[in-house]
């Protein structure tokens, strides 16, 4: 199948689902898919030698403040169309990918849920925090300061063209991602 997005940008919380709809667009309508996760854990061990999670804040502060806010998706950017782009968890992040001409997305799940799906990935040492740890890790995320370079998934949240609450059996929640998305255009 094919779609007539050709940019889609994907944010959200932790565990709540972004990677898992990035392959189903993928396979569904031959996206190609750029992790903005990946790529500063990519910086993290080039650089630090870790992909622990608080080497990876500093990574990711480090190059949004030198290269740019909006470095990672514009680096994404660069990659062939039709394109989605998860992970992204700054401002100026979201603000390149609309200014592409991008849409984007925010999912969330409930924390209990996110906490089960993050210890069943098995990534890193994720699977060695309490549910009190994955709160206080999200914190810092959701909402770290009010400049473009800071993670700041409130306000993408609230900047969002599609926001879905990913509490559903994986079928339904693709399909209500998929309404969502294609009947906004």
């Amino acid at each position: 199948m094919k779609s007539h997005l050709k940019l889609i940008g994907i944010a959200g919380s932790f565990a709540s689902g972004k990677d898992t709809v990035a392959h189903h667009l993928e396979k569904d309508f031959e996206f190609t898919h750029v992790s903005t996760s990946d790529m500063v854990r990519e910086a993290a061990m080039r650089e630090r030698g870790s992909i622990e999670r608080p080497i990876l804040y500093e990574v990711a502060r480090e190059h949004r403040k030198t290269d740019g806010a909006g470095a990672f998706v514009l680096e994404a950017l660069k990659k062939p169309r039709p394109l989605v782009v998860t992970g992204i968890r700054a401002l100026g992040e979201a603000k390149e990918l609309k200014n592409a001409g991008g849409v984007l997305v925010f999912i969330d799940a409930p924390v209990e849920l996110r906490y089960e799906r993050m210890k069943n990935r098995h990534r890193d040492t994720e699977t060695e925090l309490t549910l009190e740890q994955f709160q206080k890790n999200e914190e810092s995320e959701w909402h770290a300061g009010d400049t473009d370079a800071d993670f700041n998934l409130r306000d993408i949240k609230t900047m969002s063209d599609v926001v879905v609450d990913n509490n559903l059996p994986l079928n339904e929640f693709i399909k209500t991602v998929y309404q969502r998305l294609f009947d906004i255009s």
